[in-house]
């Protein structure tokens, strides 16, 4: 019968998806009317939205003869309708990363606009506690800060990658309710 069909263009053959890769695009098609699998690519097929075919589904095609065997140069449904298509759609590429919501503190997929508990209070994000925020928590490790007997003052050092170090002195001094700023830079 047809089952030494050479594979020429224009006629109309009625077949069912053998199977169809929908992250890839493409797949095979079996003839109804025997002879060897026909590849067909997701662009050959008439439907709109997301082209794929479901497995088993019943098509009409018509294909040619490539380097490789027959290819799919027009897939249609019975009759030349629309193909029906898969209920499966390719995973996303898109990686979901953990992100904290700075309401509830958790690390999760949702931000503090669209949290579940509802606003909270101002409340430390590394203690958890309410009396103060993670600026001032006692349990944060700050090696920037270094302070005196007093703690009026912070001594901040810099380096500009000539050999030359400078430490910058700022020390602030309160006096009934005037409250000064005073700079020193000594070279070394």
């Amino acid at each position: 019968m047809a089952a030494s069909y050479n594979g020429g263009s224009g006629r109309r053959r009625r077949g069912h998806c053998k199977w169809f890769n929908v992250a890839k695009g493409w797949g095979f098609i079996t003839p109804d009317d025997g002879g060897q699998d026909v590849f067909v690519h997701q662009s050959v097929i008439q439907m709109s939205g997301f082209r794929s075919l479901g497995d088993d589904e019943e098509i009409e095609f018509e294909c040619k003869s490539s380097g490789k065997g027959l290819e799919a140069i027009l897939v249609t449904g019975p009759e030349g309708g629309d193909c029906q298509g898969s209920h499966r759609r390719p995973m996303s590429k898109k990686r979901f990363r953990k992100m904290r919501c700075y309401n509830c503190g958790e690390f999760a997929n949702h931000i503090a606009a669209k949290c579940a508990l509802g606003p909270q209070p101002k409340r430390c994000h590394l203690c958890k506690a309410v009396d103060h925020l993670i600026a001032d928590c006692p349990q944060r490790d700050d090696k920037r800060k270094t302070s005196t007997s007093n703690g009026n003052s912070n001594i901040h050092s810099n380096t500009n990658g000539n050999g030359n170090d400078k430490e910058h002195l700022e020390t602030t001094v309160t006096s009934n309710s005037k409250s000064t700023k005073h700079d020193a830079t000594n070279d070394s």
